[in-house]
């Protein structure tokens, strides 16, 4: 290489070392796509943690509608300097799917930092429908010739897209009903108006102990300690039946990786303190904190599986 290439080089590297030893220069915005819920609560653990580390302040913006696209846009315009995040969750990956005319792509446009934990999702029916697990609710799907509902929370939605997987995988068809948000679409479940509902475990939890609701799957890798007699869809003979609600942390795409680093050594140490740990165990999240490279690579294999549903299902789109 010219000596010349080579002092440019040089310059380039001790100037991004040095962003990265000064950095955060100013307060941290942390992106909330959600009002509630538990990334809502990861984003006040996050800046309540951080805000002695990070001197000039850190401070949650929720910026919830549109499916999560007002929160992608704004980060994926942001500075690419560290200094505005995003709490992700499954619209990441979905959301540029079901709204192409966005033209965001999840690894072009932002910089993983970490997947900060999963929330199984639950297959549940209303107690009316008799079956206590995938191939009993199989088998009804298919007496009935596609009469069965389930609720959503709306087209090209999370529970919409996974219900979708489960119809193709199945090989059956289900009725959707679509609602303004997945608590409207549980609510009509306790009452009798549809016959199932895949949920995150929060929204569904408070009603099966009464019985108003009854599990018959998880959608996780691994059963749930306080529903130790509910078999994992992979358990019940459907291994590709797969589904969580992810929480993850991003920074704009082009973000210096000495950035990244700093951002993942700080926000992995909160979320591992006493106090972190605690308060998302209240929440129902299931910790994972992988590296930057690890939650690129779920997030490339995530997009490719709900595109294929989208294709497969012929879901319509915008």
């Amino acid at each position: 290489m010219p000596i010349k290439q080579l002092l440019m080089a040089a310059i380039l590297l001790s100037a991004v070392e040095g962003y990265a030893q000064t950095f955060p220069s100013r307060s941290v915005r942390l992106i909330l796509p959600f009002p509630t819920g538990s990334g809502f609560v990861i984003g006040q653990v996050l800046s309540d943690g951080l805000r002695d580390t990070f001197k000039h302040g850190i401070v949650a913006e929720p910026r919830s509608g549109a499916g999560g696209s007002i929160a992608l846009e704004m980060v994926a315009k942001a500075p690419p300097d560290g200094h505005t995040l995003l709490v992700t969750s499954p619209i990441l990956t979905i959301t540029p799917i079901v709204r192409p005319s966005l033209k965001l792509d999840p690894l072009r446009d932002f910089a993983p930092i970490t997947l900060i934990g999963n929330i199984a999702n639950l297959m549940v029916v209303h107690p009316v429908v008799p079956a206590r697990n995938i191939r009993d609710f199989i088998k009804e799907a298919r007496a009935h010739g596609g009469k069965l509902t389930y609720g959503s929370s709306g087209q090209g939605s999370t529970n919409h897209l996974v219900t979708e997987l489960f119809n193709i995988l199945a090989k059956v068809k289900l009725t959707q009903v679509p609602y303004k948000s997945a608590t409207f679409a549980v609510l009509d479940l306790v009452r009798g108006d549809v016959d199932m509902v895949i949920g995150a475990k929060t929204s569904v939890a408070q009603f099966i102990p009464t019985r108003q609701l009854r599990v018959i799957a998880v959608l996780g890798t691994k059963r749930e300690p306080d529903l130790p007699d509910v078999p994992t869809g992979i358990e019940q003979g459907m291994p590709d039946l797969v589904a969580v609600n992810y929480y993850g942390l991003l920074a704009p795409g082009g973000t210096p990786p000495e950035v990244i680093d700093t951002l993942h050594r700080e926000i992995t140490r909160v979320a591992r303190s006493d106090a972190g740990r605690r308060a998302f165990a209240r929440a129902e999240l299931d910790l994972v904190l992988n590296t930057p490279a690890q939650f690129a690579e779920f997030i490339r294999q995530d997009s490719a599986k709900w595109r294929q549903v989208v294709r497969e299902a012929n879901v319509k789109l915008e």
